[in-house]
């Protein structure tokens, strides 16, 4: 591990970042097996939550996806390497991924901490307000969004595809500051967030039977019972429920509503964290 830690650019005290990283990618919940050999462009998203970010000087603001602070390049690139050269996951060997994305080379993050007006993710997964969390989910190519909850709904609807329902699990949105800050005077909080976005993000029946997996499949797989009760009912969700939606601030801090989605791939329901231990750091 440190070996490819070195080689990706990191520093010493990146280390807790990248262990906590790969043991999140062991957990048999991340089906690290599926990720490695799927022919989806499925990635490791990691989501730092705590001061620790600071520390690292890792960017949770403008940029915070590319391209690339050293913090945030360096432990992405830490984790693919790993996957690489310790998992075997080398292109067209074991991973099938046709295209691939640019998150195979680094998905790194941190959550804002001055900007959030909720309560942190490390928070509401249950931690301390001074702990540091990372948060590892699986994630496909990020789609950026221009707009309000309806917009980033319509996205969501749009951008998850059938196959993503076959299996389920959690999908991520990014909320820039401003966006985070109308959505909070306007009274709601982040369940309520999740709460729109889910009821909104439908998919009619009619449009989901066109797509590939329900019409080239047909009789020969199975959906989950929330996708059958979505076609009976005329629309599917993009996620069996609000919880399977992970909302993170982070982003410039300018008067525009950006925000950006993750769908996801592959089961179970994913949403790994790990507690950093910080001594020494």
């Amino acid at each position: 591990v440190a070996i490819n830690a070195v080689m990706a650019g990191c520093e010493d005290a990146h280390m807790p970042v990248v262990l906590a990283a790969a043991e999140a990618l062991l957990e048999p919940e991340f089906n690290l097996r599926g990720v490695q050999t799927t022919d989806e462009n499925v990635t490791p998203l990691l989501m730092l939550s705590g001061s620790l970010a600071k520390r690292l000087h890792m960017n949770s603001r403008f940029g915070a996806l590319g391209p690339g602070w050293r913090a945030n390049a360096a432990i992405g690139r830490a984790v693919r390497l790993i996957m690489h050269n310790l998992g075997g996951g080398w292109p067209a060997a074991v991973a099938f991924a046709g295209l691939g994305q640019p998150g195979r080379y680094s998905l790194c993050l941190a959550e804002d901490e001055e900007f959030n007006p909720w309560e942190s993710l490390r928070e509401e997964l249950g931690f301390a307000k001074d702990d540091n969390v990372l948060v590892v989910q699986r994630a496909e190519s990020v789609v950026n969004v221009t707009g309000g909850l309806d917009d980033l709904a319509s996205v969501m609807a749009s951008a998850t595809s059938s196959f993503s329902r076959l299996h389920g699990g959690t999908v991520a949105v990014i909320v820039a500051p401003h966006v985070a800050k109308v959505l909070a005077d306007e009274g709601k909080t982040k369940a309520d967030v999740k709460a729109y976005l889910h009821a909104n993000s439908m998919t009619s029946a009619d449009e989901f039977k066109k797509s590939w997996i329900p019409s080239r499949l047909a009789g020969k797989t199975k959906f989950p019972r929330w996708v059958r009760a979505g076609l009976e009912a005329g629309w599917v969700p993009a996620v069996e429920k609000p919880e399977d939606i992970t909302v993170i601030v982070a982003g410039g801090d300018i008067p525009i509503p950006q925000c950006a989605y993750m769908p996801t791939w592959g089961f179970p329901a994913c949403r790994i964290a790990k507690k950093i231990e910080t001594t020494g750091i």
